[in-house]
């Protein structure tokens, strides 16, 4: 009588476990979906704003708006900035820190992203690099002076009053768990504006 309530609950517990690691892996899959695609809705959004001036969400629900354009020419890297670093917003793009300043302010702009998707390229990235913000109304340049990590538990990101961008994600790259102490950051010295 003992031997077909074990096969029974064997077979349950297989079920539910089987059910559980699908539901898993199909979040996993919807996130990484909707990361992807989202980029070209933003992208969408961006240029509709390059034509006239206006802000534009990438898609109706959408508490953001494109601000301006990424982009790291030596590592032919590309990304859309988002305004405000809501989590919700990482999960779709780079955003701006809406304290910071933008290009055309005398007062450094600070972008975040997520290490294992939007800002995962910039590991390949290194001091002497040129980096390009594109607005509406100009192309801003700046090159990379300094890479650091930081422990964000005892160190906080300055803004200063002057021209400079900084970009910031979580570190290890490689790391399995999310949200450690550690950031890394890129800093980055003004050059030039151009049309």
């Amino acid at each position: 009588m003992q031997k077909p309530v074990l096969k029974k609950s064997k077979y349950t517990i297989f079920i539910v476990l089987f059910f559980l690691g699908f539901w898993q892996v199909s979040f996993s899959a919807y996130m990484l979906a909707k990361a992807y695609f989202s980029q070209y809705l933003i992208q969408q959004a961006w240029q509709q704003t390059l034509i006239d001036n206006k802000q534009y969400k990438p898609w109706t629900w959408a508490d953001t708006y494109p601000i301006a354009e990424m982009e790291i020419p030596r590592i032919n890297k590309k990304s859309y900035i988002l305004q405000g670093s809501s989590g919700r917003n990482l999960a779709f793009s780079a955003t701006h820190i809406s304290q910071s300043g933008m290009p055309e302010d005398n007062k450094s702009m600070i972008i975040a992203g997520h290490r294992d998707s939007h800002f995962s390229y910039l590991k390949h990235v290194i001091q002497g690099d040129e980096i390009i913000v594109k607005t509406t109304s100009h192309s801003y340049h700046y090159i990379i002076s300094k890479i650091a990590i930081i422990d964000s538990t005892k160190q906080k990101l300055n803004i200063h009053n002057q021209k400079e961008l900084i970009l910031v994600t979580c570190y290890p790259f490689a790391a399995i768990n999310s949200g450690g102490k550690l950031r890394y950051v890129i800093s980055a010295k003004y050059l030039k504006s151009s049309n």
